[in-house]
């Protein structure tokens, strides 16, 4: 029987849905099949905004998550946040930093001391439509498929290797805002989906692909 126990931290910015949803989930999963332990233990969640509601969510659902709300609202903020971040993940030992709804870009000396630690999902299928508003530009371009794309994070903005990606089709009669809502509903299935393939550790990073494999 193999032993996976990992420990992350999330890093978020605002209502934080995806965020809640990973905590949901992995909170209580000890166990992924009869012959594997998988031990998932959520260290802190790390906020940037002090007035973020995915603090008091957190808060509600789990009190063994620390909680670390460091200012970062300019890029001048940016060295202080990084240096207690970077605290933060050698004092719990850990192994994934998760983003989930972080709209701040770490700089390239962080992300390139974390390669292929820093995971992010993106509500489009990159490389197409990049940048914060990927929907309303795929909606607003006319595609008739765009999606979701799950990645490791490298210093390049919305790239990195491909852990997962699922489409989403656009249909005539689709608002905008429908459209919100069908991406950010298949956001929450396909994160966990990726997030288990990582930490169960069936993945290898091949030429800036990810093999993925039983």
């Amino acid at each position: 029987m193999k032993n996976y126990h990992k420990n992350i931290i999330i890093l978020a910015s605002g209502n934080g849905t995806n965020a809640i949803n990973i905590i949901n989930h992995f909170s209580n999963k000890n166990t992924l099949s009869d012959s594997d332990l998988f031990n998932i233990s959520i260290k802190a969640l790390v906020c940037n905004n002090l007035d973020a509601p995915v603090i008091n969510k957190v808060k509600n659902i789990n009190n063994d998550i620390k909680l670390c709300c460091i200012p970062f609202n300019k890029t001048a903020e940016r060295i202080l946040f990084e240096e207690e971040l970077s605290g933060i993940v050698d004092e719990y030992k850990i192994d994934y930093i998760i983003l989930a709804g972080f709209m701040k870009i770490l700089s390239d000396d962080f992300v390139l001391k974390n390669l292929n630690k820093i995971i992010n999902i993106h509500p489009s299928l990159l490389p197409a439509f990049k940048g914060k508003n990927a929907i309303k530009d795929a909606f607003d371009y006319g595609v008739k498929v765009t999606g979701v794309t799950v990645h490791f994070v490298i210093p390049a903005i919305d790239s990195g290797p491909i852990i997962l990606q699922e489409p989403v089709f656009i249909e005539e009669s689709d608002t905008v805002e429908f459209l919100e809502e069908k991406i950010h509903k298949l956001e929450h299935k396909i994160y966990i989906k990726a997030l288990e393939i990582v930490l169960l550790e069936k993945i290898k990073i091949v030429d800036n692909k990810v093999k993925i494999f039983e």
